[in-house]
């Protein structure tokens, strides 16, 4: 399973290398230790028969939208900022496996009250699900740079190792919420906060070049993995 979910993503369009890559190890040199690591952390979390399927797209396109995101800035490690951007959730994933009756009284609360599933968290479990996944992190041991942009993609302004990635995972969470592909756990389309939005520079021209890019990557990547 963990091979072949390897295999698929680097061989995805969205890498360019369609068709090329036979073995893991060719596999995480294309897609970087970071990206590997954040696919076996989510293979290992997220059980693709149980109903998350909604949570998982929202996950994918959140990573496709933070790697177009970090290769229009210039980033040197897109690919890295796309894990993060693949990782960003799991807390909510988290919650599933470990706690469903919470989970379901969360998303009961978020919709009924039309608040964030975030707020919905915090409210009833007095923790949310950002917090959840970097406590997690941390215990895997996951390198700061990845973990800021987990933990704080509702809350840009907090990182401070990797406080430009971490406003590119908060954009792309937003754009992938407004585009409407996947479900968060509640159909809220959160702000941008102005400072992430400042961090990036991007004017008008700017977004429109990005959300193309996006959605042209997004197809090209859900073609690939339904074509796996």
């Amino acid at each position: 399973m963990l091979t072949a979910h390897l295999l698929r993503v680097a061989n995805s369009a969205f890498y360019g290398l369609s068709g090329t890559i036979a073995s893991v190890g060719q596999a995480l040199t294309v897609l970087g230790t970071t990206v590997a690591r954040s696919l076996v952390y989510s293979t290992a979390v997220l059980d693709l028969h149980i109903d998350l399927r909604g949570f998982w797209e929202h996950s994918v396109g959140t990573a496709v939208a933070a790697g177009t995101l970090a290769r229009h800035l210039g980033l040197p490690h897109p690919e890295e900022v796309s894990g993060a951007g693949l990782l960003h959730d799991l807390g909510k994933v988290v919650l599933y496996r470990q706690a469903p009756e919470a989970f379901a009284a969360v998303l009961d609360r978020a919709a009924a009250e039309g608040t964030r599933f975030a707020e919905a968290e915090r409210a009833l479990l007095g923790v949310d699900h950002a917090e959840i996944a970097g406590w997690l992190l941390g215990r895997w041991r996951v390198p700061p740079r990845l973990v800021e942009p987990v933990v704080f993609h509702h809350a840009p302004e907090q990182a401070r190792t990797a406080p430009l990635e971490t406003a590119v995972v908060h954009v792309a969470n937003t754009l992938v919420r407004a585009y409407g592909y996947g479900f968060g756990g509640d159909r809220r389309i959160p702000a941008i906060a102005p400072a992430a939005w400042d961090r990036l520079g991007l004017d008008a021209r700017d977004l429109d070049r990005v959300v193309a890019a996006f959605e042209a990557d997004l197809l090209r990547a859900c073609e690939a993995v339904a074509g796996a």
